[in-house]
């Protein structure tokens, strides 16, 4: 398998597991939405406006772009706003995934990160990171359910390849 193979894969394990925790998110209160609880971005809400602005953060540097910061939370007031933007971010980065060769991955991206550090860094090892940010973050968002009593759905990568090959249902 080829590393553009592999990253194709990565995403949708990623799509697939924010989107059994977006869909806990979307049966919380919004009193339990909201409510701070000292992980990662403070709340629910705050974290899974963090993790989508984060995927439009890198796909801007992608792009030669070096946004200033996050997308504001604000402009996200409710979860069907973020999902609508989310899912647009999503079709964009994976039509971009598409149309790299194993040359551009291997090719080195410029960016400025938000404290003014320049780096360069191979395209592949971005892409891969965005998979490895989402696993950190649904880990917080796992424990801000835990805190609250509600149960949050399996989302190891090799669930993910059991229910896509058919031999077990998560």
């Amino acid at each position: 398998m080829d590393i553009k193979e592999y990253l194709k894969q990565a995403y949708d394990y990623t799509n697939w597991a924010n989107a059994r925790y977006f869909a806990v998110a979307e049966g919380l209160t919004d009193e339990q939405l909201h409510q701070t609880q000292g992980h990662s971005w403070g709340d629910v809400h705050a974290t899974l406006v963090h993790m989508m602005s984060s995927e439009w953060v890198w796909m801007q540097r992608w792009h030669g772009g070096s946004p200033q910061g996050h997308l504001d939370k604000a402009a996200y007031p409710t979860l069907a706003v973020l999902k609508k933007r989310w899912n647009d971010i999503q079709a964009e980065m994976r039509a971009f995934l598409e149309q790299q060769t194993g040359q551009s991955l291997q090719s080195e991206i410029g960016y400025t990160n938000f404290r003014g550090e320049a780096f360069r860094v191979p395209l592949w090892q971005m892409l891969a990171h965005i998979v490895n940010h989402e696993t950190h973050h649904r880990g917080d968002l796992a424990g801000m359910y835990a805190l609250m009593g509600v149960d949050h759905p399996e989302d190891e990568m090799i669930q993910y390849f059991l229910n896509a090959s058919g031999q077990k249902r998560f």
